[in-house]
């Protein structure tokens, strides 16, 4: 039987979701020990159903991170079943199989449980400064042709049970990786903010009832889905294409990497089809995710929305087996996230002619790594995504990142890889 919404009650469920998943991040940033997720914002934290459905995820952060976390939970639930959850339990994982990122993308989530009843899980993804292997911070890039070279790989281990720690495991993974105060302190600070999650749901849940949040939660997606079909519906039914080329998988210098997006728009419906992209690669630039898809679509419906399951219910996104952003486990995926930029900019382009009041703010195709002596995180076009969206520009931009303060480089443990900003300033033309 349905359950009777108010409409009070329905928008006050409606922004405490993700006002859990913010706090999360807040909670994170405050006590994380690397700078990567304290200043740079490599991270997500979300909360999903048991059926892997997104409910809420923060904002800021990394946009190739949306909507990404529903494959952990799926699988997670497919190794343990329903029944083989407790509360207390914590679980870690950033096996490439099918979190699909490089190995310094960890993952900590917990179950959820409220009056007996596993109803969801609270989710952190963060980059660890290190995970053992050839290199910290971003895995040798090219040098890597394995994930085995790459480092530790946790694929859904439980590192707590019922609330107690197993000290076992958690001393391999300290013994496997360079800087285990931070990496491990990294992991307290996502365990932390996974509790805090099933504290403030547990306050939503017991304050409103089991059926009224979860209730809310099916008109939340509903809501999303009806307001995403509505503006696809606007525009002329069709198929888009547009093509690019990425100079190089890190390895294969002489061959680029060919990128096809065909995007099918009919009614309010749209699939992005990527089924044309190049095949998986020897270098280290292969990934499993629909980020890119899922990017593009969020950029151009509704960008400034929060971000739930119904935001991507009208969409489909088309990639085969063995596609790049499909690869098949062992394929190297150090460098997993350089292509995506290219990828995402290459849907905005096919759609441009549905698109005549929006103009696209491309970048130059990846993100810096090299020259900007910090960490190599400034990238072109990023930081103005609300500017940029409410004067008719779409900059989707790929990171959110932030350029650092010289003082603020070095005063953490772990920081000790990183260098300092030398000299910073807006490329000729762009003044």
């Amino acid at each position: 039987m349905a359950v009777r919404l108010d409409p009070v009650t329905l928008e006050v469920i409606r922004n405490a979701l993700p006002a859990i998943a913010n706090e999360m991040s807040f909670d994170l940033q405050r006590t994380s020990y690397n700078m990567m997720i304290y200043e740079v914002r490599d991270y997500c934290c979300a909360l999903l159903d048991v059926e892997g459905r997104l409910i809420s995820q923060n904002i800021g952060g990394v946009s190739h991170f949306i909507a990404d976390l529903g494959v952990v939970i799926k699988d997670g639930v497919a190794r343990y079943g329903r029944e083989g959850f407790a509360p207390g339990d914590v679980l870690i994982t950033n096996h490439p199989r099918v979190a699909g990122q490089h190995l310094n993308n960890v993952c900590v989530y917990t179950p959820f449980f409220f009056d007996g009843e596993l109803l969801g899980f609270a989710i952190v993804r963060a980059h660890w400064v290190d995970v053992g292997g050839m290199s910290t911070g971003f895995g040798a890039g090219g040098a890597v042709s394995d994930p085995w070279m790459e480092g530790l790989q946790l694929d859904q281990v439980k590192i707590y049970e019922a609330g107690e720690p197993d000290r076992k495991v958690l001393r391999v993974i300290a013994d496997n990786i360079r800087f285990p105060e931070a990496s491990m302190g990294d992991l307290r600070s996502q365990l932390a903010a996974c509790r805090l999650a099933e504290r403030r749901l547990e306050d939503l849940f017991r304050r409103y009832g089991r059926d009224v949040t979860m209730g809310s939660i099916e008109t939340i997606f509903d809501e999303a889905e009806a307001k995403c079909r509505a503006i696809v519906a606007r525009w002329p039914d069709g198929e888009y294409e547009a093509e690019a080329l990425f100079d190089h998988d890190l390895v294969d210098r002489d061959t680029p990497l060919r990128i096809k997006a065909r995007v099918v728009v009919r009614g309010g419906d749209m699939t992005i089809d990527f089924t044309g992209c190049s095949p998986q690669r020897r270098g280290p630039i292969n990934s499993r995710t629909l980020a890119a898809g899922y990017v593009a679509y969020k950029a151009i419906t509704t960008p400034l929305d929060p971000v739930n399951e119904g935001s991507f219910r009208a969409l489909k996104v088309e990639i085969q087996e063995g596609n790049f952003m499909m690869a098949k486990y062992p394929a190297p995926m150090a460098g997993w996230s350089l292509p995506i930029p290219t990828v995402v900019d290459t849907v905005l382009r096919a759609l441009a002619p549905v698109l005549p009041d929006r103009r696209l703010l491309i970048g130059r195709g990846q993100v810096d790594r090299r020259n900007d002596g910090a960490i190599g995180r400034i990238g072109d076009g990023t930081g103005v995504n609300q500017l940029g969206l409410k004067t008719g520009v779409i900059a989707h931009g790929f990171l959110s990142a932030r350029i650092l303060q010289r003082s603020r480089v070095q005063h953490r443990p772990g920081d000790a890889l990183w260098g300092r900003l030398a000299s910073f300033e807006l490329p000729r033309g762009n003044r």
